[in-house]
């Protein structure tokens, strides 16, 4: 019963990563999350897979797809998210494109 080719499996084999699709102002990308590090790190990484670097990082807001702010000091792991999930991430209201 051993499922090591199923990637998509990973409830008891492997719990130390998260696949978070975080879409950027409309643009999708895959980012691959540590449970246990802060979603800021989160936040930088999928700014630089998106070439989204004309706004510091901290200008930048998570949402969830029920629309809730994420705080993004917390640890991943904290927000009980499934294995796979959609972040949304924006500009904070206010800041202006560069």
């Amino acid at each position: 019963m051993s499922k090591n080719s199923g990637q998509g499996n990973n409830h008891g084999g492997g719990p130390g990563k998260i696949d978070i699709t975080v879409v950027v102002n409309g643009q999708p990308t895959e980012v691959e999350a540590n449970p246990n590090q802060p979603l800021h790190v989160v936040r930088t990484k999928s700014l630089e897979q998106t070439q989204n670097l004309a706004q510091p990082a901290e200008n930048w807001e998570f949402k969830d797809e029920a629309g809730t702010l994420l705080d993004a000091d917390k640890k991943i792991g904290d927000f009980g998210l499934a294995n796979t999930v959609t972040l949304f991430l924006s500009l904070k209201a206010g800041v202006a494109g560069a």
